[in-house]
């Protein structure tokens, strides 16, 4: 029998500075941020302990820096840095960063930009 296991952070809502325009760079937007990752190995299924799996508390810890601590034009360049940070520590098979900006200043309204950057071991 085969098994994955797949920890998800969801909808992280966050103020950044990411946009072509110094204008969206000075003043800032809401940033939604989806985090999906599946690791190698994940013993703490079994033993319950939470040194055994991926901290989802440390996901957010680090997406909340690199969000609000960075300024980027591109969505695509944050997705990456996002990825970089989390792929680097963790020994995982697959994970999957979307970012999103909600209604971004473009010539017609829509409803979001959004990214998405897909790694597998």
């Amino acid at each position: 029998m085969s098994s994955r296991l797949s920890i998800s952070v969801e909808g992280l809502v966050l103020r950044g500075r990411c946009g072509v325009t110094p204008e969206e760079r000075a003043v800032g937007q809401t940033l939604i941020v989806d985090v999906r990752l599946e690791p190698v190995a994940c013993p703490g299924a079994w033993s319950d302990d939470l040194s055994g799996t991926v901290d989802y508390g440390w996901v957010v810890d680090v997406v909340r820096g690199i969000v609000e601590g960075r300024e980027l034009k591109l969505l695509e360049r944050l997705a990456e840095v996002i990825a970089d940070a989390l792929w680097d520590p963790l020994d995982l098979a697959f994970l999957e960063v979307t970012v999103a900006k909600p209604a971004p200043p473009v010539a017609v309204p829509i409803a979001a930009a959004r990214v998405k950057v897909v790694r597998t071991a």
